[in-house]
């Protein structure tokens, strides 16, 4: 069973980096599921075993090289209690390694676009980071929404103007904008 799973893992691996090579090649919005996988060398069944559309490639290659390896980073850094800029500076310098690409697949807006998926899985760090602070469940729900949304947009305007600004001042902008409400909150809430 393991040997069939690590197929399958190399499988989509395999369809993530070939979708990649594509998109440095070819504008994203232009690209078809056909064309990844003629160049991935897989059955169009294969294919959505593993991903439901192009869309969805780019959020698992985002949710693989940014934001898992982000929440390991967040568990060591909660234990050692470093900055959060830091964790987010890491953050700004996976996109700007691979700037290319993530320009490109941010061009494309709508229903499952970079900035959509980008927001839910921000939602979702920030919720998890507001919990412990007293705040009713609607406080809590439009906090997480005001401070993903605003860390997003952030981001893609960040994206949209060429990462003119590096990314350790992208962090500490961040940083220094948020922090004093959430230190307030955190007084509070002891």
């Amino acid at each position: 069973m393991i040997e069939k799973e690590q197929v399958l893992h190399e499988t989509a691996l395999k369809i993530m980096r070939c979708f990649h090579k594509l998109v440095m090649e070819k504008d994203f919005t232009k690209l078809t599921v056909a064309e990844i996988c003629e160049a991935t060398q897989v059955s169009r069944k294969t294919f959505y075993k593993y991903f439901k559309d192009k869309n969805d490639v780019v959020e698992q290659m985002l949710i693989k090289e940014i934001i898992v390896p982000m929440e390991n980073l967040r568990e060591l850094y909660i234990n050692m209690d470093l900055p959060s800029a830091m964790i987010l500076e890491w953050q700004y310098q996976q996109i700007y390694k691979d700037r290319k690409f993530y320009e490109r697949v941010n061009a494309f807006t709508g229903q499952n676009s970079f900035y959509e998926f980008v927001l839910k899985h921000s939602s979702e760090i920030i919720s998890k980071k507001l919990q412990p602070l007293k705040l009713s469940d609607l406080e809590h729900e439009y906090m997480t929404y005001f401070y993903a949304s605003s860390h997003t947009m952030l981001l893609v305007k960040w994206m949209k103007d060429g990462m003119m600004v590096p990314p350790k001042l992208m962090a500490s902008y961040y940083e220094r904008w948020t922090l004093p409400i959430f230190q307030n909150y955190d007084e509070q809430s002891r």
